[in-house]
């Protein structure tokens, strides 16, 4: 019988795991798509978002969550990377072209930062996951 049960709970946990996996997939895919980033207009923004002379605000806007002169994603874009900490900076329901947008922002995002401005995003952000 205790065999039986350790199974029983065995097969919830990992059927617990595959819907939490699931749900955060499912997530990240909804704020991706709100995003647009496959958008070739908005990729373009994007690469403004992280150009090396607009990154201090960046991360400014990114850590304080929005701001009246911050881009009106910076919101989602926050969630995104707080979604993605938590699976390693990995998005294996993401298209080519979402996880290459994807891609060239968390790069540019951290070869641009200093060491203090990653840190301070990572802890803004509550990030799950190392980010630099």
């Amino acid at each position: 019988m205790k065999a039986q049960q350790f199974y029983a709970v065995a097969a919830l946990v990992c059927i617990g795991g595959v819907m939490t996996q699931d749900t955060h997939e499912n997530n990240l895919s909804a704020l991706l798509e709100k995003l647009k980033l496959t958008d070739p207009q908005t990729q373009l923004e994007f690469l403004d978002f992280v150009d090396p002379k607009n990154l201090p605000k960046t991360l400014t806007c990114l850590i304080e969550g929005g701001g009246a002169n911050c881009d009106p994603r910076t919101g989602e874009v926050r969630t995104v990377l707080q979604e993605l900490s938590a699976s390693d900076y990995q998005c294996s329901s993401c298209d080519v072209d979402t996880q290459r947008v994807l891609n060239i922002l968390l790069r540019s995002i951290r070869q641009t930062a200093t060491p203090p401005q990653c840190k301070s995003l990572e802890e803004g952000l509550q990030l799950a996951a190392s980010f630099c």
